[in-house]
């Protein structure tokens, strides 16, 4: 982060090398799990943050650097203040426009547009041909808790074009534990009769605008349904108008 001039240590490298820090000058430096930065290092960014300025490892050359900072983080930096292991002073420093993004389980709607784009991003990578995801794959993506996020998203894609045979995802090809986790019985959790009819029919409209490519007046025409009403629905459930 804040580079090293020669010699600074034993493995240094012959000649400076200079930072993260100092790279950033007149950009922006993206910080992602903020929360692991060890307790003694906070006072240091915290500094760079207040001044501006910083000095090399093993060097007395004060280097300015004016950069934008974007922190990322996945835990409670609030519990981690009151357990003493992240510093007020540098959470209120960074703390200026907070964004807060909500986990995967918390908006289903957006589990299979972030999966069709990921699930692209990985074909051109490897060079392979098209690849979409079936109706009953992507139900199954859509139900599935996500604990990992994005990170488990791209994992699970990743792995199952690893083995794909063909260029359709089927409910089969995902791993084992995705369809563990949906087709586990019910206990003691139990839902009321509406609560159950709207998931139901949230569900039918969802898969009606994917067979119809999101072309309501189709969608509406498999729903046996007014357009009018669909956009109703749509809103009521607030589905996404695209793909």
């Amino acid at each position: 982060m804040f580079g090293y001039e020669e010699g600074a240590f034993t493995d240094a490298r012959a000649g400076c090398k200079p930072g993260k820090l100092e790279l950033a000058h007149r950009g922006t430096l993206f910080l992602d799990e903020i929360g692991d930065l060890p307790i003694i290092m906070q006072p240091k960014l915290l500094r760079v943050l207040e001044e501006k300025e910083f000095e090399r490892v093993g060097g007395t050359t004060v280097i300015r650097s004016d950069f934008r900072l974007i922190a990322a983080t996945n835990q409670s930096l609030n519990d981690m203040m009151t357990d003493g292991r992240f510093r007020k002073d540098l959470f209120y420093r960074l703390n200026v426009i907070p964004l807060n993004i909500p986990p995967l389980h918390e908006r289903r709607e957006d589990i299979i547009p972030i999966a069709r784009h990921l699930l692209q991003l990985l074909i051109e990578e490897a060079a392979l041909s098209p690849v979409n995801i079936e109706p009953e794959a992507e139900a199954v993506l859509r139900n599935y808790d996500w604990p990992g996020n994005a990170r488990e998203l791209l994992n699970v894609l990743e792995r199952t074009l690893s083995v794909l045979d063909g260029e359709i995802i089927g409910r089969d090809d995902l791993p084992f534990y995705l369809l563990r986790d949906k087709d586990k019985p019910l206990r003691s959790k139990v839902t009321t009769l509406k609560k159950a009819q709207e998931a139901a029919e949230k569900t039918t409209i969802l898969k009606a605008l994917e067979q119809a490519e999101y072309r309501k007046v189709k969608a509406a025409d498999l729903l046996g349904i007014h357009r009018t009403l669909l956009y109703k629905k749509m809103k009521k459930y607030r589905l996404p108008l695209s793909a």
